[in-house]
């Protein structure tokens, strides 16, 4: 069976006080010089920055989904993360004076603010604020992927997705501002079941057993959830 799309999201829980901080720095009228003009909503499929090309801004993702995309040195395509609300994407590439490390792509409609690299070093270096904001935020990652790491090991594959697909459709509702009654979004089955760490096969049997319980239907190769209430909600650390 081919999975076309599907509904996903893997992100580390958002910021706490670094999404409170952020959100009024770029708000503040006094910061706004630093940023590359107003947040710009990018469509579904939008390719933001290409892998292998030089890091010269950061993008924080205000709303929406990007996923970040590597290909490898035998020519493979793994996907290797999704960002969400409040991250600031190419920041690393842009601390390590390297070449972007992945292809960043909207998945969702996403809301995104660019920083140039030369005033998002400067405001590292001599914004304290900023430069905590960013220390915190990239120690969020850290901690994000070992958490997923850690629910590999102990969460069934049908467990972790629908647990993914609750905080998905949480973050489209904060977009629309309502509770969607049906959700379906674009990602090939190999990058689920990349995302998920389970095998296509695998894959396959999850998403069967969620059609079972009447939370998804498959139409035409995308999976669609039926049933939002009925996924359980992710946990708060």
């Amino acid at each position: 069976m081919k999975i076309k799309s599907v509904t996903i999201s893997d992100s580390a829980n958002p910021p706490g006080q670094s999404d409170v901080f952020f959100t009024s720095f770029c708000n503040d009228p006094r910061n706004q010089h630093y940023f590359r003009g107003q947040s710009q909503l990018c469509p579904a499929q939008t390719v933001i920055f290409r892998q292998d090309t030089p890091a010269e801004a950061a993008y924080l993702v205000e709303q929406g989904l990007v996923k970040l995309v590597r290909i490898t040195s035998r020519g493979s395509q793994v996907i290797v993360g999704l960002r969400r609300r409040n991250w600031l994407i190419g920041a690393p590439s842009i601390f390590l004076n390297k070449h972007y490390s992945y292809t960043a792509i909207a998945v969702l409609p996403t809301v995104l603010r660019s920083i140039t690299k030369n005033v998002f070093l400067d405001l590292v270096e001599k914004n304290v604020r900023f430069s905590f904001y960013v220390h915190r935020l990239l120690s969020e990652n850290i901690y994000g992927q070992m958490k997923r790491i850690e629910e590999t090991s102990f969460m069934s594959a049908q467990e972790r997705l629908e647990l993914l697909l609750s905080d998905m459709i949480q973050n489209q509702e904060a977009i629309v501002s309502k509770a969607p009654d049906r959700f379906s979004i674009p990602l090939t089955n190999q990058e689920l079941a990349q995302l998920l760490a389970v095998t296509p096969e695998h894959l396959c049997r999850v998403l069967k057993g969620m059609e079972k319980k009447g939370l998804i239907r498959r139409d035409h190769g995308t999976v669609i959830v039926t049933n939002p209430s009925g996924l359980p909600q992710k946990p708060v650390d």
